[in-house]
This record gives structure tokens, sequence and C-alpha cells, in this order.
């Protein structure tokens, strides 16, 4: 039986996880499991999109208008927030970026995913008290007892 000499997406894939992130990065173990869920719910993504298994994926098929699929499919279906679908997007940038100085010679594709904007979040008004508020309530505590 002859094996298979894994394609370019699992080299990448290969290096990127066990050689790049933790040892020439040095990235916290939680930021390499955030990475890791990322990419595995886009190869599972686009395994059901392409009706192909994972195995035989490879990293031309990670191009920008199945990404964009994806980010879609995370907010819609999967009814992920903004902040969540940012930090997904993160990781395939993280990993392009990765792919962008290894293989040269897919800079193009790395390049189109690159361009893939952030999507902008509303920002959160700060609830906050004012210096009134915060002293008034600290004179109504009865400072003679102890409870």
């Amino acid at each position: 039986m002859k094996t298979q000499l894994p394609n370019l997406l699992g080299a990448v894939a290969r290096d990127y996880f066990t050689d790049h992130l933790p040892c020439l990065r040095g990235t916290s173990p939680h930021t390499i499991h955030s990475y890791r869920d990322s990419f595995v719910l886009l190869l599972r993504f686009l395994s059901a999109r392409r009706n192909r298994p994972v195995a035989e994926l490879d990293l031309a098929d990670l191009d920008p208008p199945g990404i964009l699929a994806f980010l879609s499919y995370l907010e819609r279906e999967r009814k992920n927030g903004v902040a969540t679908r940012n930090v997904r997007l993160a990781a395939i940038h993280a990993l392009f970026r990765f792919v962008a100085s290894r293989n040269p010679e897919h800079l193009d594709l790395a390049q189109r995913v690159l361009g893939i904007p952030f999507k902008r979040a509303p920002q959160r008004a700060i609830d906050y008290l004012e210096y009134e508020e915060i002293d008034s309530i600290l004179k109504a505590i009865d400072r003679t007892n102890p409870r």
C-alpha cells in the first residue's frame, strides 16, 4: 500500500501549530487552542460546502469567497457576534501571514485573504458613577456597625 504525503495545507497546518506558534512565536496554549478551533470550524465548513472530506482540502480551497461565506455562516447560523467573528478572522489572518512568509508562491492567495476586513462592532457605552454618586454611596454606609 502506497502512503500519500500530506498536501500543502496539511504541511502548513502541521508546521504552523507544532513549530511556528509554540516554539518560534511563544504563543500561549490558550491562543493556540483558539486558533485551532477556528481552523477546525473553517475546514469543516469548507468540507461541507465543497462536498469533499477535510483530508482532501488543499490550501487553494481556503480562498476569500469561501472564507467570507464561513464568516457569514458564523453570524447567521451559529449566531456568533461580531467580536467572535473577528476573533475567527484574526486566526485566519495569522495563518495566512505564516503562509505568505513560508510559501511565497502562494503570496497572491495570502494577500487576498489578508485583505478581508474585520467587521466593525457597535461600541458599548461605558457605565460608571460620577464622583458625587460614589461619595453618596460611601456616606450611606453605617460605619458604627461591623455588618
